[in-house]
């Protein structure tokens, strides 16, 4: 047997209104927790604000069903998080977190919902073991920005796909230069274009274009 644990610390930074609805999802999950009947649970979802109602629309039959999609295990809603607010001078609120058993999903699923203007949002976190064993120890973390959630974790080093070389199509334009091949539209700007690796370009026909494509590796610096 062994104890295994999700460690996280962080702060945040965010405005009265996100307060304000971060405050609501936490007594939400801890009122949900008390397992009380269906029009207790109407009832309480009246009460909240407005607000945190639309961000938090119902999927199902029953009210509190979009907030619970936010979470890997509908049964069991925790953020694994304990939270504590001061309030600034400047009307900013300082949220701290801690974590011993953190849930990064639910937390980052979370935060994308309620923080809009104070991003950009980021989280790390750490698991572990009390015994040694293969695997056991990594970590993670999450950025929130206006483009979405952006992953990182430990675990990518094992990723060789991730850190095999890179592939494109390209083909030169007369008139707009270096093109790039995606499946969708066809040739455009690279940063829509298709990624292979090497094994995936060798059972990849190069497409029909009026000039001949051909395979152009990305520098290995850039991300997968």
């Amino acid at each position: 047997m062994s104890n295994c644990y999700t460690h996280s610390c962080f702060v945040l930074h965010i405005t009265a209104a996100e307060c304000g609805l971060l405050r609501e999802a936490i007594a939400l999950a801890q009122y949900i927790e008390d397992q009380p009947d269906a029009e207790a649970i109407n009832q309480h979802w009246l009460g909240l604000s407005e607000a945190f109602r639309t961000i938090f629309p119902p999927t199902g039959e029953e009210v509190i069903s979009g907030f619970l999609a936010i979470f890997p295990d509908c049964d069991f809603p925790t953020f694994g998080t304990d939270f504590s607010f001061e309030q600034q001078a400047d009307g900013i609120v300082r949220v701290f977190a801690t974590a011993d058993q953190f849930e990064p999903d639910a937390v980052a699923a979370l935060l994308h919902r309620i923080i809009t203007h104070s991003l950009p949002v980021m989280v790390t976190w750490s698991y572990d073991s009390d015994r040694h064993q293969p695997d056991a120890f990594g970590g993670g973390g999450f950025r929130i920005d206006a483009a979405g959630i952006h992953w990182i974790e430990t675990s990518k080093v094992h990723d060789t796909v991730h850190f095999a070389p890179k592939l494109v199509i390209a083909m030169r334009d007369p008139e707009d230069g270096l093109l790039f091949w995606n499946s969708r539209t066809g040739f455009g700007s690279l940063d829509i274009a298709d990624v292979f690796t090497e094994s995936q370009a060798q059972n990849t026909d190069l497409p029909i274009a009026d000039d001949q494509p051909e395979w152009l590796a990305l520098p290995a610096c850039l991300p997968a």
